[in-house]
C-alpha cells in the first residue's frame, strides 16, 4: 500500500489529530483539575459540617481514612498530569509547528517525542498501582495476599 499525499489527506489527518489528539486530550486533563478539586472542596466542606461528629472518639478513624482518600485522590491526579502532559504537548505542537509531523522535517524529533510521550503513559499506569499499594491498605493487604506473602 502506498499512502496517499494529497492536500485531502493532510487536511484529514489533521483534523483528526486536532479532535483526537488535542480537544480530547486536554478536556480530560480539564475533567481531571476539574473533579479534584471539586472532590477536595466537598471533603473539606463536609469535614467542617462534621465538626461536632469529628469531637466523638470514633470519627478519628474516619477523619483519617477521609484523609487517606483525599491523599490517594491528589496522588491519582497529579501522577496522570504529569505524565499526560507530555502526550498532550506532542499533539499540541503540530498544530502550530507544521514541520512538527512524523513525516515532515521534524520527523526524528516528532517519533522521540511521540516515543516518550507513550512511555509516559505506561508509567502512569504502573504508577497507579504503587499509589494504591502505598494508599490503600486493604488494597495492600489483598496484594500481598494474592503474592503470597503475609500482612504485617
Amino acid at each position: 500500500m502506498v499512502p496517499l499525499q494529497t492536500p485531502l489527506r493532510y487536511i484529514i489527518q489533521r483534523g483528526l489529530l486536532a479532535y483526537y489528539g488535542t480537544a480530547l486530550h486536554f478536556s480530560a486533563l480539564i475533567i481531571v483539575w476539574i473533579c479534584t478539586i471539586a472532590l477536595a472542596i466537598g471533603l473539606q466542606r463536609q469535614a467542617i459540617n462534621k465538626k461536632e461528629y469529628l469531637q466523638q472518639p470514633c470519627a478519628k478513624e474516619k477523619k483519617h481514612k477521609e484523609r487517606r482518600v483525599i491523599k490517594t485522590v491528589f496522588l491519582l491526579a497529579v501522577t496522570y498530569l504529569a505524565c499526560s502532559t507530555p502526550t498532550a504537548a506532542t499533539m499540541l505542537v503540530p498544530h502550530f509547528e507544521p514541520q512538527f509531523d512524523t513525516t515532515r522535517g521534524f520527523a526524528r524529533i516528532s517519533r522521540v517525542c511521540h516515543l516518550l510521550s507513550g512511555l509516559m503513559n505506561q508509567i502512569n499506569s504502573n504508577a497507579n498501582l504503587f499509589i494504591f499499594i502505598y494508599t490503600g491498605s486493604k488494597f495492600r493487604e489483598t496484594f500481598l495476599r494474592l503474592f503470597g506473602k503475609k500482612s504485617p
